[in-house]
């Protein structure tokens, strides 16, 4: 939902891909509707002004026996997101919401693949983006290759875009439901080394992944061959 308006000046909010978000969920008296988009349009300018920021899409209440608005503010990564809500300028806002509409309850919403691996590093953080797409290329593979070799029936049955549909539909439940979730126990020392202390890990677990794909793809290749 815009804010902006002919009529009240603030800023535009533009619809992009979010990579994390946070959810607000605001009890709005039916005397103060005003004075909350009025504040609500100073603190979307105020998120404008950090780096990561994406867009806010604010949703009315569901029907007039309700008083609940909903705030969804996108940023491109967690530890933008995270930077916003921990800020004093937001905390400043915040504080003027809650003297003058109310209290809010707060949830923050990973995006994509960050979803797996949320929790596998202390303090709300995400490994690097190298380690997640590492994290999902392991499972991914082989379990491409073997749908691809053993269960998937030859293109030209059902026609490639079918197929590949129907493949990847069943990766993905694969990989959501199953061995990402999984896998990323094991590989949570891993994912959480960071900084000159966790250098040999990341290294040795690097190394184990590089060999595990280039076992695979030999076992592949001669299943194929």
């Amino acid at each position: 939902m815009d804010l902006s308006s002919t009529d009240s000046p603030g800023p535009k909010l533009e619809i992009r891909g979010a990579g994390a978000s946070a959810i607000i969920v605001q009890c709005v008296p039916a005397d103060k509707g005003e004075r909350f988009l009025e504040l609500q349009r100073g603190i979307v300018e105020a998120a404008r002004g950090f780096s990561g920021y994406q867009k806010v899409d604010l949703y009315p209440p569901a029907g007039p026996e309700r008083a609940e608005w909903v705030v969804v503010i996108h940023f491109d990564n967690q530890g933008a997101l995270k930077r916003w809500l921990d800020s004093p300028v937001r905390a400043e806002w915040i504080t003027r919401f809650h003297q003058e509409i109310g209290e809010s309850r707060l949830k923050q919403v990973p995006y994509g693949f960050n979803a797996w691996f949320t929790g596998a590093v202390p303090d709300g953080e995400l490994p690097p983006r190298w380690k997640v797409a590492l994290s999902v290329l392991l499972p991914l593979y082989p379990t491409v290759m073997v749908l691809t070799l053993f269960v998937m029936p030859p293109s030209d049955r059902f026609g490639m875009a079918l197929t590949m549909l129907v493949s990847n539909i069943l990766s993905v439940c694969m990989l959501q439901w199953g061995l990402s979730p999984a896998l990323n126990v094991v590989l949570t020392p891993w994912l959480r080394a960071n900084g000159k202390d966790g250098r040999r890990v990341t290294l040795m677990g690097l190394a184990l992944i590089v060999a595990t794909l280039g076992v695979l793809t030999a076992l592949f290749s001669l299943v194929k061959d």
